[in-house]
Order: C-alpha cells, then structure tokens, then sequence
C-alpha cells in the first residue's frame, strides 16, 4: 500500500470517528441534564447504596431499587407536588387579583386606627388604593392575556420537568446498577490521563458532589421544616404545603425563601387582623429561617471540601438558569469540582495529603 493510501485510510477514519461521536453527541444532548444529574446523585449515594448491598446480600439490582424509590419519595415527589399545585392555584390567584382590583379593596382593617403614629397614614394609603381601582383595572387589562399564556407554558414547563425527573431516576438505577465497573473504567482513565495525581483528583471530585449535594439539601431541608413549624404555630392554613413550597425555595441561596413567608405574615396582619402572631411570623422568617442557612450550608460542605460561598451560588443560579431546578444541584455540583480539582491540581503535596483521607472513603 502507497503513503498516499495509507494517509487516505487515515483521514477516512479519524472522519468516521468524528461523525460517530458526533452522532452519539446529538442522541446524548436531550438527555444530559438527566444524565448529569444521575451521575451526581449516583456518586454522592453510592456510600449508602454499598451498604444496602451488603445489606442484601449483594442482590446488585435489589440494593439499587431502594435508593432510587427514596429519592423518588423523598425528593421528587414533593417537587411534582409542589410544583403542580402552584400551577393549579395560579388561575385562583389569578381570578382572585382580578376580583379584587374590580371590586375595589374594600374599607381599611379596624386595628389600623390603633396603629400608634402611622394609623391615619395608612388608613389614607388604603382609601386611596381602592379610589384608584379604575386605573389599576387599565393598567393590569393589557397584561391579563400574557399572564394567562404565562400560565400554560408554566403547566408545559412543569410536564417537562415531570418527565425529565421519569429519565433521571431511570439513569440514575443503571448507573447504581453498572456502577463499579463505569468505576473502573473512570479510574483507569483517570490514571492514564494524569497518572496517581489523576486518581487522587478524581475521588476529591467524588467527596466534593457529595458535600455540595448535602449541604444544599440539608440545608432546604432544614429551612423547610423550621418554616412549616413557624407557619403551623402561626394558624396559617396548609402550613405543610406552604413550608414545602418554602423548602423548594431556599435550594436557591439568596433569600428567596422570604417571597414565601413574608406574604404569609402579611396575610396574617392585614386580613386575619392577627398582628401578633403575624409580626412573630415575620420576624421568625427573617431571624431563624432566613438565617440559619448560614451556619449549616459551611458546616455541611466544608465535611467534604473547602468550597467558597460564591462558587456553589454562582454554580447554583447558572445551572438554574441553564437546567431548571435539576440543573440546580448539576450547576453547583460541577462548578465546585472545578474550583476544587484546579486548587488541588495547582497544590502542593503537603496540602494534599489533608484531604488524602477522601481516596480512603470512595473505596467502599
């Protein structure tokens, strides 16, 4: 065979194997949310679902039905909950606004005359928003046609969520399933790659998922249940469903989880008349669950790495931004194990040999 032949059979190869991976690339795409999203929960479950294993007897593919059933009750469930009653509700909250700016706000509460120096004000603020009704009519007529579009596309959006969360858990079984030899097989690349450094690398990521994943579940989790307790202790109706929508709302570190608890106590002052206990509400969300994120995401994530408070935000609202509430864990997930595999890719031995403890706790 001639060089010009065999430089021919050359390029016709390498042009075969860029089309391949290429095609496997376009079928992958739709997929790779889920597909992140179950390697991240498969590397940070693994520890539990080796122990269920040996539990089992190790029945492989028994021992990974039961974490993938937990995380279906413990957490997708509650979101297809959470979410699919917003969506419900929104055309009742629609139609209540609507009532509410046709038929005016009606006369101010009583206990705004025993407001000490601002009572006056505010029962002048009052009758003047329900003077203004015709006007607030105009101003929200134009945009009643794109709040009901918003409506439909939030149920679509929340059928492809649904059906996202189908394929993840699905992705998620096999992976738990086929997970020591996809293991090998990463390892050895990794070895190859970068050599012992490459391996040591590879299981800093592993401890690093794991951590970022604890801290902002444990964290929601956490604010969650104080919210429903702040909310029942208040007499505000359906605190559980409430607390819960409050716990989606604190996955995102910045304080949204007040856009939930602060319209409750509102709700309790200006319509229940309940000042008391709606002033408890407020001050309960601001001082003890608006706060306490602080103290438990660090102690949670820095169990496993040393991540700064930025990174995992920024990782959080990108993957948000880009994958909805599952690219929210992938986002903050892969952000993080860069920071932290450029720090120890750029460490010295000494700094290494601190977290060399990780290696010894990904073996199981």
């Amino acid at each position: 065979m001639s060089e010009r032949a065999k430089q021919i059979e050359q390029i016709a190869g390498l042009a075969i194997i860029a089309l391949l991976i290429i095609g496997a690339i376009v079928i992958v795409l739709p997929f790779l949310p889920a597909i992140l999203w179950a390697v991240v929960f498969t590397v940070t479950i693994w520890p539990f679902f080796t122990r269920v294993e040996k539990t089992l007897g190790g029945r492989t593919s028994l021992a990974a039905v039961v974490p993938t059933l937990l995380l279906a009750l413990i957490f997708f469930l509650p979101l297809v909950y959470v979410g699919s009653k917003l969506v419900s509700q929104a055309s009742i909250a629609f139609d209540y606004a609507q009532g509410l700016t046709e038929k005016g706000l009606g006369p101010p509460p009583l206990w705004f005359k025993g407001v000490p120096l601002i009572g006056e004000r505010l029962e002048g603020t009052w009758g003047a928003l329900t003077q203004d009704t015709p006007k607030l009519i105009e101003m929200v007529r134009p945009y009643i046609k794109s709040l009901l579009g918003s409506m439909v596309s939030a149920g679509a959006g929340m059928a492809r969520v649904i059906l996202l969360m189908i394929f993840s858990l699905i992705f998620f079984f096999f992976l738990l399933k086929e997970g020591r030899a996809i293991r090998i097989g990463v390892e050895r690349m990794a070895v190859r790659v970068g050599g012992e450094k490459g391996r040591h690398l590879l299981f800093v990521a592993g401890a690093t998922m794991r951590s970022v994943v604890y801290g902002i579940l444990g964290t929601a989790l956490v604010q969650g249940i104080m919210s429903i307790f702040g909310l029942w202790i208040s007499g505000v109706p359906n605190p559980v469903f409430i607390g819960m929508v409050a716990g989606v709302f604190a996955l995102i570190p910045i304080g949204l989880i007040q856009v939930v608890l602060l319209p409750a106590a509102g709700w309790l002052i200006f319509y229940k008349g309940e000042i008391g206990w709606g002033i408890f509400l407020a001050i309960w969300s601001f001082t003890v669950v608006g706060n306490i994120d602080t103290f438990i995401r660090p102690m949670l994530i820095s169990r496993g790495a040393k991540i700064p408070f930025l990174v995992v935000l920024l990782g959080v609202l990108g993957g948000l931004a880009a994958g909805g509430i599952l690219g929210l864990f992938v986002g903050a997930t892969l952000l993080s194990v860069f920071y932290t595999m450029l720090r120890e890719w750029v460490a010295t031995e000494d700094e290494n040999s601190s977290v060399a403890q990780a290696k010894t706790e990904s073996t199981e």
